[in-house]
């Protein structure tokens, strides 16, 4: 039975809330015919309302990306359903990633980087020390530096990349995504200035392909306005063909990086 079904359908398990997590996310297990998974849910009712975000519809964002991961087969955001629980209205699901440690992204002194790593950006740590902050140099964070220039996606952590046990990558946490205005803060920016390759110019065009989709069909979790801004973003980085440099009237990169 596919993960989505348990989600949708099982019967809810609770376990405690996340420790530190800003929207009231709750950890739980659904079970439905003997097979359970593993969880996190955030109720809309706890979705606080932000300054750039205030109509706490962080939930349907997430879900939008979710569905525009399966759309172009990036496959890294796991397993995401809307649904409603007695007692809970409705919320977000999405299936817990059991993490293990992974060197995607990594802070340290220059010469610990190794060659093969991307740097984004240098700076000073508590004690005075150089610091550098990069990452790895593979496809798939291509794709995924590329997938989040598209959603505009406002808080790209080094902690929102996980790997599990069976050292697949995962990327998590999408509510502050797809703002019409540019909001793009990640740390995969090691790439600025690269021309696009065949795989990345692939990508964009199934991109562009599945939001033109989405406008035609007045798809339901965004609004217009934001679907065409997403569209003008993904046919801006095909005309000009390389990944870009950030702007100056937003922070680059989030805080903490991790």
């Amino acid at each position: 039975m596919q993960s989505l079904e348990v989600l949708q359908h099982g019967i809810v398990d609770i376990e405690g809330l996340i420790p530190d997590s800003s929207n009231g996310a709750i950890k739980v297990s659904f079970t439905k015919e003997n097979n359970t998974v593993e969880a996190i849910i955030k109720p809309t009712v706890s979705i606080r309302p932000l300054w750039d975000f205030p109509n706490r519809d962080l939930n349907n964002r997430e879900y939008a990306t979710f569905l525009f991961d399966q759309e172009l087969g990036l496959n890294m955001v796991p397993p995401t359903v809307l649904r409603d629980l007695e007692g809970i209205g409705q919320l977000l699901a999405q299936e817990w990633i059991e993490e293990i440690d992974n060197d995607l992204v990594i802070v340290k002194s220059p010469d610990e980087i190794p060659k093969e790593y991307l740097k984004v950006l240098q700076g000073y740590d508590e004690l005075n020390k150089l610091i550098t902050l990069a990452h790895k140099d593979i496809q798939q964070l291509r794709n995924l530096c590329l997938f989040d220039l598209v959603i505009n996606n406002a808080d790209r952590k080094g902690g929102h990349l996980l790997t599990d046990k069976n050292e697949r990558n995962w990327a998590i946490d999408h509510g502050v995504t797809w703002h019409e205005e540019p909001k793009i803060r990640t740390v995969l920016w090691g790439w600025i200035g690269q021309k696009f390759n065949d795989a990345d110019n692939d990508f964009l065009s199934s991109a562009l392909m599945t939001l033109e989709k989405w406008e035609k069909g007045n798809f339901e979790y965004l609004l217009s306005s934001e679907i065409k801004q997403g569209i003008q973003r993904t046919q801006e980085l095909l005309k000009n063909q390389l990944f870009p440099r950030p702007g100056d009237q937003w922070p680059a990169v989030p805080w903490p990086i991790f």
